[in-house]
């Protein structure tokens, strides 16, 4: 087992995290450096619901699973954690409803906030709605799909109707605002809003590119004019040579200037449904989904550099919803159906791959300093080795639903959001 050295990730965290704040706090969809790296070490390797093993407390979420009713999840959203508070994100629909009552209907938004020492609920705030109309039966998206985040003095809650609001930290909303729309319906929204100084980044719904907002005030700082518009993949703020580039999937891949929105390069790559992967100088992306591509692309260009920038494509079997990480050369995901697999960042090599029965393949891997890899969710949990042999430690069942949210870790904890619980893993 070759561990990242403490100090090289520590280094790596502080050269990528692009808002302020201890590493150790969860601040946003990814974590601190929005890529999935975590300088936590001896988190636990086990834990079991029935036996309770290495759990410390579970809270139950409103809009939990229901006897004989269909898509009751409070929302795929993942759980955020700064200092001693734990937030997510949740979407409710009136008891009763069936699917196709549903339809037409827009769930009931909720930001909540917990305590991490013992679960307790502190606040939740009910936000007022936007008008978009999410299609309920596409089971991927829903209102509480995108993850909060936070700079230690406001919560920033993106939400599928097509709203956005800055809530401060006792659960007053500081203000709320509608993002532009074509239309009444849509497919959903998946990107998490990300802070960049003094502005939160959030998807344009269905017209053009991104959008920065004043944290403060919610007013308009800048608009991309670009098509197509990709509300499925969560940008990422990573440092390249010296500069920071917003990395964002837009028909293709593209580093931006995160003061202005202005494209500084394009690269016709594979990139769709997963958050960036960037490590020996290469950014990764695929298009998350089974039998698509994967490509390594040198960012460090100026325009279109489709034809000079691409390292390799190779064919990457990804999964909606989650997304890859890259440690010691290599990258790693859940791939296709049950399997976990690596590549080399260098070759694009599918150097192995080894069976996960029942691995919640939504969920996106993290990474911690000493050489460990977590898929962790609230069904599956897979616990490896962070080295191309793929060597299990353990596997840990919490079976709350085999959703799509990913894992929040923090000063020794991680946080899970089921269908049903908030769960807290530590040792006791």
């Amino acid at each position: 087992m070759r561990p990242i050295p403490s100090r090289l990730l520590a280094a790596l965290i502080v050269s990528l995290v692009p808002v302020a704040g201890a590493a150790a706090d969860w601040p946003g969809w990814r974590g601190p450096t929005g890529l999935g790296y975590s300088d936590e070490k001896d988190l636990p390797r086990t834990w079991s619901a029935m036996k309770g093993d290495n759990i410390l407390w579970k809270t139950l979420l409103h809009g939990g699973r229901q006897k004989n009713q269909d898509f009751t999840s409070p929302g795929w959203s993942s759980p955020i954690v700064w200092k001693d508070r734990v937030f997510i994100t949740t979407a409710v629909f009136p008891p009763g409803l069936t699917r196709e009552e549903r339809k037409g209907v827009i769930a009931e938004h909720h930001v909540l906030c917990f305590d991490v020492k013992d679960g307790r609920q502190l606040w939740d705030t009910v936000l007022p709605p936007g008008k978009l109309v999410t299609l309920v039966e596409n089971v991927y998206h829903g209102y509480a799909v995108p993850t909060p985040c936070t700079d230690g003095t406001l919560v920033f809650a993106l939400f599928g109707s097509g709203v956005l609001a800055a809530l401060d930290l006792d659960g007053k909303i500081v203000w709320r605002e509608e993002l532009p729309r074509l239309r009444d319906t849509d497919q959903g929204v998946c990107s998490s809003p990300i802070l960049y100084e003094d502005t939160v980044i959030v998807p344009a719904l269905q017209d053009k590119g991104l959008r920065a907002l004043d944290k403060k005030t919610g007013k308009l700082r800048w608009q991309q004019n670009i098509n197509p518009r990709n509300t499925m993949t969560t940008p990422a703020l990573i440092r390249i040579n010296g500069r920071l580039q917003l990395i964002h999937y837009a028909g293709g891949i593209m580093g931006c200037d995160p003061k202005s929105g202005d494209i500084l390069w394009t690269c016709r790559a594979p990139s769709s449904h997963s958050s960036p992967v960037f490590g020996d100088g290469w950014l990764y992306a695929d298009e998350g989904h089974a039998g698509q591509k994967g490509a390594a692309i040198d960012p460090t260009g100026a325009g279109n550099v489709s034809k000079t920038h691409v390292r390799w494509e190779a064919r990457v079997e990804g999964v909606a919803g989650s997304s890859a990480i890259f440690v010691d050369g290599h990258i790693y995901r859940s791939s296709g159906r049950n399997f976990i697999r690596c590549w080399s960042m260098k070759t694009g090599e599918l150097v192995h791959e080894i069976s996960a029965p029942r691995i919640t393949r939504s969920a996106s891997p993290i990474a911690t300093p000493d050489g460990r890899l977590y898929w962790a969710s609230p069904g599956r949990t897979y616990v490896l080795k962070a080295t191309p042999k793929l060597e299990v430690l353990a596997t840990n069942d919490l079976d709350d639903g085999a959703d799509y949210t990913s894992a929040a870790i923090a000063a020794g904890r991680i946080y899970i959001k089921g269908t049903s619980y908030l769960w807290c893993i530590g040792k006791k």
